[in-house]
């Protein structure tokens, strides 16, 4: 049995019962992110076409935390453990998704919260939102621990609820990870925020103060299994699946400046992924399927001039089914799309999503 998401929602979708609701009107947006919208004269997309109403675009990014977008009193975001109470200003999430025409979902990773931070998850909901344009809806995945420094989290906002069927985590998943968005039309969407591995112990976040006998590079392992399998059960049902989010593996050389990490566990990770994975899950890199040796990235290191280490380990996985309806697979390089991250948005636009189950 599944978890069903946490949600704040605009009307009343009744389709499905999540864990917790909180309704806002628009009278509620905060003045900050009302005054948000950027001018015409700021960036705009470069991808950014008159499509017909079919079309669907999804936006993906690793925000490395939400708290410089959030409406709360430096305080309370220090009392969240936000070591800088300083915050950006104005909303580069408003920004980002004013600048590409309200896209129809909006997928970040790393959001770093916890499903008791109640206000932190209202302001989360909250920071899609400005005075003018579509109001969205947001569905989150947060770690489940009581105590200890805030990771991980993730959250879809969607301009169109009412073509959701099913909002739902995953039992296996107590970190904030995982988001799935299953569709009337026969579709699903499922927003990943991958484990980064590396030797040191996991942390089981229902028992944190336990030590476990994994490593993150195991439950990393562990995790691309657990996933591949979900997404077999909904193949299975039906559904066509495209994963998108940061799965924290370059796929291959091509995908790493200055080097690919070929030392184990690293390899055997990207190897699984690469021959198990993806072919098992029957989904293709829609970036490279399209654009073949095409140089673009999604991780730039701080502090680094650009293209001197940086790596694509954001990317869109799409259902072999379904690379018909794709219109556009890009990355959002430039440093005003990053805003603070480390990591450039991901864009994807797809064609005829609600024609699926007429096929």
């Amino acid at each position: 049995m599944s978890k069903r998401s946490q949600v704040t929602q605009e009307s009343g979708d009744e389709t499905f019962q999540p864990a917790k609701k909180v309704r806002r009107s628009s009278a509620d947006v905060p003045t900050d992110v009302r005054s948000s919208t950027p001018s015409s004269s700021e960036l705009r997309s470069p991808f950014l076409v008159d499509a017909p109403s079919q079309v669907v675009t999804v936006i993906s990014w690793n925000v490395e935390t939400s708290a410089p977008f959030l409406d709360l009193h430096p305080r309370k975001l220090v009392s969240y453990g936000v070591t800088s109470s300083k915050q950006q200003k104005p909303n580069v999430l408003r920004q980002l998704i004013t600048r590409h025409n309200f896209p129809d979902f909006v997928c970040l990773q790393e959001v770093r919260g916890r499903h008791g931070d109640s206000q932190w998850i209202a302001a989360l909901a909250a920071a899609a939102n400005g005075s003018e344009g579509p109001k969205y809806t947001a569905y989150t995945s947060l770690n489940r621990a009581t105590r200890g420094q805030r990771h991980f989290g993730v959250v879809t906002y969607a301009k169109n609820p009412s073509q959701i069927a099913v909002a739902r985590e995953v039992e296996w998943d107590v970190e904030g990870r995982v988001m799935i968005l299953e569709m009337h039309s026969g579709w699903a969407l499922v927003n990943v925020y991958a484990l980064n591995g590396s030797e040191y112990a996991w942390v089981d976040q229902r028992t944190p103060q336990k030590a476990t006998s994994k490593t993150r590079n195991q439950r990393k392992r562990e995790f691309n299994k657990l996933l591949l399998e979900e997404v077999k059960k909904m193949r299975a049902r039906g559904l066509r699946v495209i994963l998108i989010g940061d799965f924290n593996i370059s796929l291959t050389k091509r995908d790493c400046i200055p080097r690919l990490r070929t030392e184990y566990p690293h390899a055997l990770a990207r190897k699984e992924f690469n021959e198990q994975f993806i072919p098992q899950a029957a989904v293709v890199d829609i970036f490279r399927e399209r654009h073949g040796d095409k140089n673009e990235f999604s991780w730039f290191a701080k502090g680094k001039p650009r293209g001197t280490d940086c790596a694509r380990v954001d990317y869109a996985l799409v259902d072999r089914r379904l690379i018909g309806n794709v219109v556009e697979s890009a990355y959002l390089e430039d440093p005003q799309e990053r805003a603070h991250s480390d990591h450039a948005p991901v864009l994807l636009r797809l064609r005829d999503m609600d024609r699926i189950k007429q096929e």
